[in-house]
Protein backbone atom coordinates (compact mmCIF):
# COMPACT_ATOMS: atom_id res chain seq x y z
CA UNK A 1 0.00 0.00 0.00
CA UNK A 2 1.35 3.40 -0.98
CA UNK A 3 1.07 6.23 1.51
CA UNK A 4 0.77 9.68 -0.02
CA UNK A 5 2.53 12.74 1.32
CA UNK A 6 0.18 15.45 2.58
CA UNK A 7 1.86 18.87 2.83
CA UNK A 8 -1.19 21.00 3.70
CA UNK A 9 -1.36 24.47 5.24
CA UNK A 10 -2.81 23.24 8.52
CA UNK A 11 -0.07 20.62 8.73
CA UNK A 12 2.71 23.15 8.28
CA UNK A 13 1.21 25.37 10.98
CA UNK A 14 0.76 22.47 13.38
CA UNK A 15 4.29 21.23 12.75
CA UNK A 16 5.65 24.69 13.56
CA UNK A 17 3.76 24.63 16.86
CA UNK A 18 4.95 21.11 17.61
CA UNK A 19 8.51 22.08 16.76
CA UNK A 20 8.43 24.91 19.27
CA UNK A 21 7.14 22.49 21.90
CA UNK A 22 9.89 19.97 21.19
CA UNK A 23 12.53 22.68 21.42
CA UNK A 24 11.30 23.64 24.88
CA UNK A 25 11.04 20.21 26.45
CA UNK A 26 13.77 20.90 28.96
CA UNK A 27 11.04 22.05 31.33
CA UNK A 28 9.15 20.30 34.15
CA UNK A 29 7.92 17.33 32.13
CA UNK A 30 11.39 16.57 30.80
CA UNK A 31 12.90 16.83 34.27
CA UNK A 32 10.29 14.45 35.64
CA UNK A 33 11.09 12.01 32.86
CA UNK A 34 14.73 11.88 33.95
CA UNK A 35 13.82 11.36 37.59
CA UNK A 36 11.43 8.43 37.12
CA UNK A 37 13.37 6.48 34.47
CA UNK A 38 14.01 3.53 36.77
CA UNK A 39 12.16 0.45 37.97
CA UNK A 40 12.27 -1.38 41.27
CA UNK A 41 13.24 -5.05 41.16
CA UNK A 42 12.60 -7.49 44.01
CA UNK A 43 15.50 -9.90 44.48
CA UNK A 44 14.76 -13.62 44.10
CA UNK A 45 16.62 -16.70 45.23
CA UNK A 46 19.98 -17.22 43.46
CA UNK A 47 20.02 -13.67 42.05
CA UNK A 48 23.36 -11.91 41.82
CA UNK A 49 24.21 -8.61 40.18
CA UNK A 50 26.45 -10.48 37.76
CA UNK A 51 23.63 -12.83 36.72
CA UNK A 52 21.07 -10.05 36.42
CA UNK A 53 23.41 -8.08 34.18
CA UNK A 54 24.09 -11.12 32.01
CA UNK A 55 20.40 -12.00 31.56
CA UNK A 56 18.60 -8.66 31.54
CA UNK A 57 20.97 -5.75 30.96
CA UNK A 58 22.41 -4.35 27.76
CA UNK A 59 26.00 -4.93 28.84
CA UNK A 60 27.40 -7.52 31.23
CA UNK A 61 29.41 -4.80 32.98
CA UNK A 62 26.28 -2.75 33.79
CA UNK A 63 26.10 -4.45 37.19
CA UNK A 64 28.79 -2.04 38.37
CA UNK A 65 26.50 0.98 38.00
CA UNK A 66 23.65 -0.90 39.70
CA UNK A 67 26.01 -1.75 42.56
CA UNK A 68 26.96 1.91 42.94
CA UNK A 69 23.37 3.19 42.82
CA UNK A 70 22.11 0.65 45.35
CA UNK A 71 25.27 0.58 47.52
CA UNK A 72 25.57 -3.18 47.29
CA UNK A 73 28.57 -4.45 49.24
CA UNK A 74 28.89 -7.86 47.57
CA UNK A 75 27.58 -8.24 43.97
CA UNK A 76 27.55 -12.04 44.43
CA UNK A 77 25.26 -11.97 47.48
CA UNK A 78 21.87 -10.29 47.42
CA UNK A 79 19.33 -10.72 50.25
CA UNK A 80 16.16 -12.38 48.98
CA UNK A 81 13.19 -9.93 48.83
CA UNK A 82 15.48 -6.90 48.97
CA UNK A 83 14.78 -4.22 46.37
CA UNK A 84 17.04 -2.82 43.69
CA UNK A 85 16.64 0.41 41.72
CA UNK A 86 17.44 -0.30 38.06
CA UNK A 87 17.80 2.52 35.50
CA UNK A 88 15.69 1.71 32.45
CA UNK A 89 18.47 2.80 30.10
CA UNK A 90 20.50 -0.23 31.26
CA UNK A 91 17.76 -2.82 30.71
CA UNK A 92 17.02 -5.08 27.77
CA UNK A 93 13.55 -4.67 26.32
CA UNK A 94 11.21 -6.12 23.72
CA UNK A 95 9.56 -3.55 21.41
CA UNK A 96 5.81 -2.99 21.50
CA UNK A 97 3.83 -1.08 18.89
CA UNK A 98 0.77 1.02 18.15
CA UNK A 99 -1.67 0.13 15.38
CA UNK A 100 -4.03 2.50 13.57
CA UNK A 101 -7.47 1.20 14.61
CA UNK A 102 -9.63 3.93 13.04
CA UNK A 103 -9.35 7.41 11.55
CA UNK A 104 -11.28 10.03 9.64
CA UNK A 105 -10.26 13.15 7.73
CA UNK A 106 -6.59 14.07 7.59
CA UNK A 107 -4.64 11.92 10.01
CA UNK A 108 -0.90 11.79 9.48
CA UNK A 109 2.10 9.95 10.87
CA UNK A 110 5.83 10.57 10.76
CA UNK A 111 8.57 8.09 11.54
CA UNK A 112 11.65 9.05 13.55
CA UNK A 113 12.76 10.96 10.47
CA UNK A 114 10.96 11.65 7.23
CA UNK A 115 7.89 13.49 5.95
CA UNK A 116 4.39 13.26 7.35
CA UNK A 117 2.20 10.85 5.41
CA UNK A 118 -1.45 9.88 5.58
CA UNK A 119 -2.09 6.94 7.86
CA UNK A 120 -3.62 3.65 6.74
CA UNK A 121 -5.93 1.36 8.67
CA UNK A 122 -3.82 -1.31 10.35
CA UNK A 123 -0.60 0.68 9.97
CA UNK A 124 1.93 -0.18 12.69
CA UNK A 125 3.84 2.60 14.45
CA UNK A 126 6.81 2.28 16.78
CA UNK A 127 8.90 4.40 19.13
CA UNK A 128 9.77 7.83 17.78
CA UNK A 129 6.68 8.10 15.59
CA UNK A 130 4.46 11.17 15.74
CA UNK A 131 0.77 11.25 14.81
CA UNK A 132 -1.11 14.41 13.85
CA UNK A 133 -4.77 15.15 13.15
CA UNK A 134 -6.09 18.06 11.11
CA UNK A 135 -9.40 19.95 11.30
CA UNK A 136 -12.53 17.76 11.46
CA UNK A 137 -10.34 14.68 11.88
CA UNK A 138 -9.68 11.98 14.46
CA UNK A 139 -7.38 9.00 14.98
CA UNK A 140 -7.48 5.96 17.28
CA UNK A 141 -4.43 3.83 18.07
CA UNK A 142 -4.49 0.42 19.73
CA UNK A 143 -1.43 -0.46 21.81
CA UNK A 144 0.03 -3.93 22.32
CA UNK A 145 -1.60 -4.34 25.75
CA UNK A 146 -5.08 -3.44 24.43
CA UNK A 147 -5.10 0.20 25.52
CA UNK A 148 -6.71 2.67 23.09
CA UNK A 149 -5.49 6.22 22.44
CA UNK A 150 -7.84 8.59 20.57
CA UNK A 151 -6.87 12.01 19.21
CA UNK A 152 -9.58 14.49 18.12
CA UNK A 153 -9.01 17.35 15.68
CA UNK A 154 -5.86 19.49 15.64
CA UNK A 155 -3.78 17.30 17.93
CA UNK A 156 -0.26 15.90 17.88
CA UNK A 157 1.16 13.02 19.92
CA UNK A 158 4.67 11.58 19.97
CA UNK A 159 5.43 7.99 20.95
CA UNK A 160 8.39 8.19 23.34
CA UNK A 161 8.69 4.69 24.78
CA UNK A 162 6.66 1.68 23.74
CA UNK A 163 8.33 -1.47 25.05
CA UNK A 164 8.29 -4.37 27.49
CA UNK A 165 11.01 -4.77 30.12
CA UNK A 166 12.35 -8.33 30.19
CA UNK A 167 13.52 -8.32 33.81
CA UNK A 168 10.06 -7.53 35.23
CA UNK A 169 7.94 -8.65 32.25
CA UNK A 170 6.22 -5.27 32.51
CA UNK A 171 5.12 -2.68 29.97
CA UNK A 172 6.85 0.69 29.75
CA UNK A 173 4.80 3.19 27.75
CA UNK A 174 5.65 6.87 27.59
CA UNK A 175 3.68 9.21 25.31
CA UNK A 176 3.94 12.97 24.79
CA UNK A 177 0.92 15.12 23.93
CA UNK A 178 2.50 18.01 22.05
CA UNK A 179 -0.70 19.92 21.32
CA UNK A 180 -4.45 19.36 21.30
CA UNK A 181 -6.27 16.64 23.21
CA UNK A 182 -6.16 12.89 23.75
CA UNK A 183 -8.47 10.36 25.35
CA UNK A 184 -6.72 7.34 26.89
CA UNK A 185 -8.49 4.11 27.78
CA UNK A 186 -5.79 2.13 29.51
CA UNK A 187 -6.07 -1.61 30.04
CA UNK A 188 -5.89 -2.53 33.76
CA UNK A 189 -2.35 -3.55 34.64
CA UNK A 190 -1.52 -7.20 35.28
CA UNK A 191 1.93 -6.46 36.61
CA UNK A 192 2.60 -4.09 39.52
CA UNK A 193 5.65 -2.84 37.61
CA UNK A 194 3.63 -1.83 34.53
CA UNK A 195 4.10 1.85 33.68
CA UNK A 196 1.95 4.06 31.48
CA UNK A 197 2.80 7.76 31.41
CA UNK A 198 1.18 10.46 29.33
CA UNK A 199 3.12 13.71 29.33
CA UNK A 200 2.71 17.23 28.07
CA UNK A 201 5.15 20.12 28.49
CA UNK A 202 3.40 21.12 31.74
CA UNK A 203 2.67 17.88 33.61
CA UNK A 204 2.96 14.10 33.74
CA UNK A 205 0.04 11.69 34.21
CA UNK A 206 0.93 8.31 35.69
CA UNK A 207 -1.89 5.92 34.92
CA UNK A 208 -3.11 2.66 36.37
CA UNK A 209 -5.99 1.18 34.38
CA UNK A 210 -8.23 4.13 33.59
CA UNK A 211 -10.24 6.28 31.20
CA UNK A 212 -9.08 9.88 31.11
CA UNK A 213 -8.63 12.90 28.86
CA UNK A 214 -5.71 15.32 28.57
CA UNK A 215 -5.62 18.74 26.88
CA UNK A 216 -2.73 21.06 26.09
CA UNK A 217 -2.42 23.93 23.60
CA UNK A 218 1.10 24.33 22.23
CA UNK A 219 2.81 27.34 23.74
CA UNK A 220 0.32 27.80 26.57
CA UNK A 221 1.14 27.79 30.28
CA UNK A 222 -1.66 25.46 31.37
CA UNK A 223 -2.86 21.92 30.78
CA UNK A 224 -6.02 20.05 31.81
CA UNK A 225 -6.75 16.46 32.80
CA UNK A 226 -10.13 14.81 33.39
CA UNK A 227 -10.56 11.39 34.98
CA UNK A 228 -13.67 9.44 34.01
CA UNK A 229 -12.80 6.13 35.63
CA UNK A 230 -9.87 4.42 37.37
CA UNK A 231 -6.88 6.17 38.90
CA UNK A 232 -4.34 8.76 37.86
CA UNK A 233 -1.50 10.63 39.58
CA UNK A 234 -0.43 14.07 38.33
CA UNK A 235 2.96 15.70 38.84
CA UNK A 236 4.05 19.12 37.61
CA UNK A 237 7.20 21.07 38.37
CA UNK A 238 8.22 20.70 42.01
CA UNK A 239 4.66 20.21 43.27
CA UNK A 240 3.72 17.13 45.24
CA UNK A 241 1.93 14.31 43.45
CA UNK A 242 -1.84 14.86 43.11
CA UNK A 243 -4.16 11.87 42.80
CA UNK A 244 -7.48 12.36 41.06
CA UNK A 245 -10.66 10.52 41.97
CA UNK A 246 -13.08 9.42 39.24
CA UNK A 247 -15.21 12.26 37.84
CA UNK A 248 -12.72 14.91 38.96
CA UNK A 249 -10.45 17.06 36.84
CA UNK A 250 -7.41 19.27 37.29
CA UNK A 251 -6.06 22.45 35.74
CA UNK A 252 -2.27 22.57 35.87
CA UNK A 253 -0.82 26.08 35.73
CA UNK A 254 2.48 27.89 35.93
CA UNK A 255 4.85 26.77 38.63
CA UNK A 256 3.19 23.38 38.80
CA UNK A 257 0.05 24.58 40.58
CA UNK A 258 -2.69 21.94 40.34
CA UNK A 259 -6.29 23.02 40.92
CA UNK A 260 -8.74 20.12 41.32
CA UNK A 261 -12.50 20.37 40.86
CA UNK A 262 -15.41 17.96 40.28
CA UNK A 263 -16.41 17.43 36.66
CA UNK A 264 -19.77 18.69 35.48
CA UNK A 265 -22.42 15.94 35.28
CA UNK A 266 -23.43 14.25 32.05
CA UNK A 267 -26.00 16.24 30.03
CA UNK A 268 -29.44 14.64 29.73
CA UNK A 269 -31.03 14.30 26.31
CA UNK A 270 -34.26 16.25 25.68
CA UNK A 271 -37.06 14.52 23.80
CA UNK A 272 -36.89 11.41 21.69
CA UNK A 273 -33.82 11.29 19.47
CA UNK A 274 -33.92 7.53 18.94
CA UNK A 275 -34.58 7.91 15.19
CA UNK A 276 -33.20 10.86 13.23
CA UNK A 277 -35.21 11.38 10.01
CA UNK A 278 -34.63 15.07 9.21
CA UNK A 279 -32.14 16.06 6.47
CA UNK A 280 -30.10 17.79 9.19
CA UNK A 281 -29.98 15.65 12.35
CA UNK A 282 -30.47 17.67 15.54
CA UNK A 283 -30.00 17.01 19.24
CA UNK A 284 -30.76 18.99 22.38
CA UNK A 285 -29.70 18.34 25.96
CA UNK A 286 -30.76 19.95 29.21
CA UNK A 287 -28.79 22.93 30.47
CA UNK A 288 -26.05 21.97 32.91
CA UNK A 289 -25.53 24.61 35.64
CA UNK A 290 -22.16 26.43 35.28
CA UNK A 291 -21.55 25.00 31.79
CA UNK A 292 -19.90 27.43 29.36
CA UNK A 293 -20.01 25.15 26.31
CA UNK A 294 -21.07 21.69 25.18
CA UNK A 295 -19.56 18.95 23.05
CA UNK A 296 -21.14 16.27 20.88
CA UNK A 297 -19.28 13.29 19.45
CA UNK A 298 -20.89 10.69 17.19
CA UNK A 299 -19.33 7.29 16.55
CA UNK A 300 -20.22 4.13 14.69
CA UNK A 301 -19.35 2.01 17.72
CA UNK A 302 -20.16 2.16 21.41
CA UNK A 303 -16.48 2.43 22.41
CA UNK A 304 -16.02 5.60 20.32
CA UNK A 305 -13.06 4.19 18.43
CA UNK A 306 -14.53 5.19 15.05
CA UNK A 307 -15.67 8.81 15.54
CA UNK A 308 -17.49 10.45 12.61
CA UNK A 309 -18.53 13.81 14.13
CA UNK A 310 -17.00 16.03 16.82
CA UNK A 311 -18.76 19.34 17.46
CA UNK A 312 -18.37 22.14 20.05
CA UNK A 313 -21.26 24.55 20.72
CA UNK A 314 -21.98 27.46 23.07
CA UNK A 315 -25.52 26.20 23.69
CA UNK A 316 -26.88 22.72 24.48
CA UNK A 317 -28.33 22.28 20.98
CA UNK A 318 -26.64 20.74 17.96
CA UNK A 319 -27.57 20.56 14.27
CA UNK A 320 -25.42 18.52 11.90
CA UNK A 321 -24.99 19.18 8.19
CA UNK A 322 -25.78 15.56 7.41
CA UNK A 323 -25.17 11.96 8.41
CA UNK A 324 -25.27 8.70 6.48
CA UNK A 325 -27.98 6.20 7.27
CA UNK A 326 -27.09 3.70 9.96
CA UNK A 327 -26.96 3.17 13.70
CA UNK A 328 -24.77 5.38 15.85
CA UNK A 329 -23.82 6.38 19.37
CA UNK A 330 -23.85 10.03 20.51
CA UNK A 331 -21.82 11.28 23.46
CA UNK A 332 -22.49 14.64 25.14
CA UNK A 333 -20.33 16.54 27.63
CA UNK A 334 -20.60 19.92 29.35
CA UNK A 335 -17.55 22.18 29.60
CA UNK A 336 -16.92 24.28 32.72
CA UNK A 337 -15.54 27.81 32.95
CA UNK A 338 -12.16 26.27 33.84
CA UNK A 339 -12.14 24.49 30.48
CA UNK A 340 -12.57 21.06 32.07
CA UNK A 341 -14.81 18.74 30.08
CA UNK A 342 -17.39 16.90 32.14
CA UNK A 343 -18.67 13.36 32.56
CA UNK A 344 -19.96 11.94 29.26
CA UNK A 345 -23.54 10.84 28.63
CA UNK A 346 -23.94 8.29 25.83
CA UNK A 347 -27.07 7.64 23.77
CA UNK A 348 -27.76 5.25 20.89
CA UNK A 349 -29.80 6.40 17.90
CA UNK A 350 -30.70 5.38 14.37
CA UNK A 351 -30.36 7.54 11.27
CA UNK A 352 -33.17 6.89 8.77
CA UNK A 353 -33.24 9.49 6.04
CA UNK A 354 -35.54 8.59 3.13
CA UNK A 355 -35.19 10.82 0.07
CA UNK A 356 -35.55 10.45 -3.67
CA UNK A 357 -31.94 9.32 -3.88
CA UNK A 358 -31.48 7.44 -0.60
CA UNK A 359 -33.75 4.79 0.88
CA UNK A 360 -34.16 4.13 4.58
CA UNK A 361 -31.80 1.55 6.03
CA UNK A 362 -32.94 -2.01 6.57
CA UNK A 363 -34.50 -2.75 9.93
CA UNK A 364 -32.04 -5.64 10.22
CA UNK A 365 -29.17 -3.23 10.86
CA UNK A 366 -27.88 -3.31 14.42
CA UNK A 367 -25.72 -1.41 16.88
CA UNK A 368 -22.01 -2.15 16.78
CA UNK A 369 -20.16 -2.90 20.03
CA UNK A 370 -16.44 -2.86 19.38
CA UNK A 371 -13.35 -3.55 21.44
CA UNK A 372 -9.65 -3.95 20.77
CA UNK A 373 -7.84 -7.05 21.95
CA UNK A 374 -4.09 -7.37 21.69
CA UNK A 375 -1.33 -9.18 23.51
CA UNK A 376 0.40 -12.52 23.54
CA UNK A 377 -1.28 -15.91 23.29
CA UNK A 378 -4.65 -17.04 21.94
CA UNK A 379 -7.52 -14.72 22.91
CA UNK A 380 -11.25 -15.33 23.25
CA UNK A 381 -13.84 -12.74 24.24
CA UNK A 382 -17.06 -12.77 26.23
CA UNK A 383 -19.60 -10.00 25.64
CA UNK A 384 -22.22 -9.18 28.26
CA UNK A 385 -25.05 -6.64 28.12
CA UNK A 386 -27.89 -5.96 30.54
CA UNK A 387 -30.44 -3.32 31.33
CA UNK A 388 -29.33 -0.93 34.05
CA UNK A 389 -32.34 -1.82 36.22
CA UNK A 390 -31.76 -5.59 36.03
CA UNK A 391 -29.01 -7.77 37.54
CA UNK A 392 -29.46 -10.39 34.79
CA UNK A 393 -27.45 -10.33 31.59
CA UNK A 394 -29.68 -9.86 28.56
CA UNK A 395 -26.84 -10.90 26.26
CA UNK A 396 -24.00 -13.20 27.35
CA UNK A 397 -21.92 -14.38 24.39
CA UNK A 398 -18.75 -16.36 25.18
CA UNK A 399 -16.05 -17.79 22.93
CA UNK A 400 -15.96 -14.85 20.52
CA UNK A 401 -12.83 -14.60 18.38
CA UNK A 402 -13.61 -11.28 16.67
CA UNK A 403 -13.40 -7.76 18.07
CA UNK A 404 -17.02 -6.67 17.65
CA UNK A 405 -20.61 -7.80 17.92
CA UNK A 406 -23.75 -6.38 16.27
CA UNK A 407 -27.03 -6.40 18.20
CA UNK A 408 -30.47 -5.66 16.81
CA UNK A 409 -33.98 -5.57 18.30
CA UNK A 410 -32.84 -3.84 21.49
CA UNK A 411 -35.73 -2.15 23.27
CA UNK A 412 -35.46 1.48 24.43
CA UNK A 413 -33.84 1.88 27.83
CA UNK A 414 -30.62 2.28 29.83
CA UNK A 415 -28.00 -0.40 29.20
CA UNK A 416 -24.64 -1.53 30.60
CA UNK A 417 -22.09 -3.66 28.74
CA UNK A 418 -18.60 -5.08 29.18
CA UNK A 419 -16.12 -7.44 27.52
CA UNK A 420 -14.01 -10.16 29.12
CA UNK A 421 -10.75 -11.19 27.46
CA UNK A 422 -9.43 -14.68 28.14
CA UNK A 423 -5.79 -15.16 27.10
CA UNK A 424 -4.34 -18.64 26.72
CA UNK A 425 -0.54 -18.67 26.76
CA UNK A 426 1.95 -21.47 27.26
CA UNK A 427 1.70 -21.69 31.03
CA UNK A 428 -1.43 -19.85 32.13
CA UNK A 429 -4.95 -18.69 31.34
CA UNK A 430 -6.08 -15.22 32.43
CA UNK A 431 -9.40 -13.39 32.09
CA UNK A 432 -9.66 -9.62 32.36
CA UNK A 433 -12.88 -7.59 32.20
CA UNK A 434 -13.30 -4.08 30.90
CA UNK A 435 -15.12 -1.57 33.06
CA UNK A 436 -18.89 -1.34 32.55
CA UNK A 437 -19.88 1.10 29.80
CA UNK A 438 -23.32 2.70 29.78
CA UNK A 439 -25.60 4.11 27.09
CA UNK A 440 -29.23 5.05 26.56
CA UNK A 441 -31.28 3.76 23.64
CA UNK A 442 -34.17 6.05 22.72
CA UNK A 443 -37.48 5.27 21.07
Amino acid sequence: MTLRAAPTCWLMLLMLLVGSVAAGLAGPAAAQQREDDAVTYTVRKDDTLIRLARDYMLHETDWKEVQRINRVADPHRLPVASRLTLPIRLLRTRPANATVAAFRGEALATATSGPARSVALGQVLSEGARVITGPASSLSLSLTDGSVITLPSNSALKIGRLRKLLITDSIDYDLMLETGSVRSRVTPFRNRDDRFRLRNPIAVSAVRGTDFRTHYAAGSATARSELIEGGIALTAGNSAETRLAPEFGAVIGQGGRIAVEPLLPAPQLIGNAGVQRAPQPSFAVQDVPSAQAYRLQIARDSGFVDIVEDVLADSPAFTLAGLDNGRYFARFTAIAASGLEGVPGTFAFRRRLATATQAAVSSEAGYVFRWIGTGEGVRRYRFQLRREDSPNWLVDEAGLSGSSIVLSDLLPGHYLWRVGTTTHSEDETDTDWTALESFVLGE
